[in-house]
């Protein structure tokens, strides 16, 4: 026996329990150091990434986790048997928290791990991505590389940096228009403070550089199908102007590039987020998981709740049952209507709901005003020929469908029918451009369509903070290729038939 042997002998079952006790804690430590954060107690660092892998086994109930990191697919376990629910509410509030997290200073799409979730001050990580209008730029430019805020705005200003939000796009009413089934924008949404909602779209670094390197910017590099990698992520965004909104401190808020109708000008505006969209595909769902979040402060949880909601005004006026703000839209808002949810959030998600928000509001977070709404996601795992068709969607036919599938700020006039959600509407952009309609639509020469009324004037159509240049007429379909030209032929006969 060597000299060290003996020395270390006696203390054998202590090391070999330390030992034990340390890998026990590295594998407590990924799932444990987000609440430690979010509690404000300490500011422990942890390694920045956008994904962490599914523990080995998958826990059999999902616990709350409040963390910088993402997983990278829905942790189920093997023998599981049911609606796994459960496990893709987890999988979408990690998401959430993950892209609500704050941004390293001067990193796109990284979470500084050293701040807790809520920090004051620092983008978020989703706002960090790689905006809609940088990727999608005039005369189909090159987008700047995934670091660098180059190229043209919408806004048309110069020295565009880290954090900087534009709510303004190049055609002037493009990021007003909610979405309507298939590549169409129907009316704009008027919140209670009328004024009008905006939207912005991003992409994270995975998708973009798909984008940028198969020049999926160009409508004629479509001709060819383009798919991304797992890991892909896009965002949507609803956005209100914060004045005169009841409770702001209940709303994550920030300064942001507002286009003004009027002025034709953008402006640093207080903003609040009221929606977000996620999108993610992973390794076992490559036809993506689709989830969405909202302020709870939207809509009422059911009639006669206490207010003040953004959206309804508690009167008993039922929503319209079409947008009455058609396009084109007027340049100033008129007076607001009431939106409704028309098909209550599931239980399940419900319940993972009050868990999550219930943590956050232990740690004093502005996150515990927001609440996932749904997600949907396709059945069968590994399965890439299956499609985003209802049949094959939970939720999906009925009697799945029973519960809402609608964001309030992005398709509150799609409640009625799932043929007209996330999956089912994207799914006619599947085969060319892997789901994402954001693509089909805005590669250059664009075939976005303005629904509902006639075009507007080209005066209102002046590209913003540009006034000498106009926004060209959408191209023809004939531009695409034939295969792109029956998708969207398919799409024109199913709306012509719904209800």
């Amino acid at each position: 026996m060597s000299h060290l042997h003996k020395v270390i002998s006696p203390f054998h079952k202590d090391i070999s329990r330390i030992a034990q006790s340390l890998l026990a804690y590295r594998h407590r430590r990924r799932c444990l150091v987000g609440i430690v954060m979010a509690s404000g107690l300490f500011a422990m660092p942890v390694a920045a990434q956008e994904f962490t892998p599914c523990p080995s086994p998958a826990a059999t109930t999902p616990t709350v986790t409040i963390a910088p990191e993402m997983l990278d697919d829905v942790c189920i376990p093997p023998d599981f048997a049911g609606n796994p629910i459960a496990y893709f509410d987890d999988f979408s509030w990690r998401a959430f928290l993950a892209l609500v997290w704050p941004a390293k200073q001067d990193q796109r799409g990284k979470p500084d791990a050293t701040l807790p979730v809520g920090t004051i001050g620092r983008p978020t990580v989703f706002e960090t991505f790689k905006a809609e209008w940088e990727v999608f730029q005039p005369d189909g430019k090159a987008p700047a590389a995934w670091s660098k805020y180059d190229g043209d705005n919408p806004c048309n200003l110069t020295g565009i940096v880290f954090g900087d939000i534009l709510l303004a796009s190049f055609s002037k009413f493009s990021n007003l228009g909610m979405a309507d089934f298939g590549p169409k924008l129907t009316g704009a949404l008027v919140a209670q403070n009328a004024t009008y909602v905006r939207y912005s779209v991003g992409f994270n670094e995975s998708e973009f550089t798909t984008i940028k390197n198969k020049t999926a910017y160009l409508r004629a590099s479509l001709a060819s199908n383009v798919s991304f990698q797992s890991g892909a992520i896009d965002i949507k965004a609803a956005w209100i102007d914060m004045r005169d909104i009841p409770n702001p401190d209940r709303y994550y808020t920030r300064q942001a590039w507002l286009f003004d109708l009027e002025s034709n000008a953008c402006a640093k505006t207080a903003v609040g987020l009221v929606g977000l969209h996620i999108v993610v595909k992973t390794a076992s769902r490559p036809q993506w998981i689709w989830t969405t979040f909202e302020h709870v402060d939207n809509v009422p949880p059911a009639p006669g709740a206490p207010g003040p909601f953004t959206f309804n005004d508690r009167s008993g006026t039922p929503m319209p049952a079409d947008n009455p703000v058609k396009f084109p839209i007027p340049l100033k808002p008129p007076g607001p209507y009431n939106v409704e949810r028309l098909k209550p959030i599931h239980p399940s998600t419900a319940a993972t709901n009050s868990a999550y928000q219930h943590a956050l509001q232990v740690a004093g977070s502005r996150w515990q005003f927001y609440q996932l709404g749904m997600t949907q996601w396709p059945r069968n795992p590994n399965t890439p020929s299956d499609t985003g068709s209802p049949s094959k969607t939970f939720p999906g036919s009925p009697p799945s469908d029973a519960t809402t599938f609608s964001n309030m700020t992005m398709e509150a006039f799609e409640q009625k029918t799932i043929t007209t959600g996330c999956m089912s509407c994207h799914n006619l952009a599947r085969a060319k451009v892997d789901y994402l309609w954001s693509v089909m639509t805005r590669a250059h020469p664009s075939i976005l369509v303005i629904n509902s009324g006639p075009p507007p004037s080209p005066s209102a159509m002046t590209l913003s903070g540009q006034a000498a240049r106009t926004m060209a007429p959408a191209p023809s379909l004939d531009v695409l290729p034939a295969d792109q030209r029956e998708a969207l032929e398919a799409l024109k006969a199913l709306l012509a038939t719904r209800n």
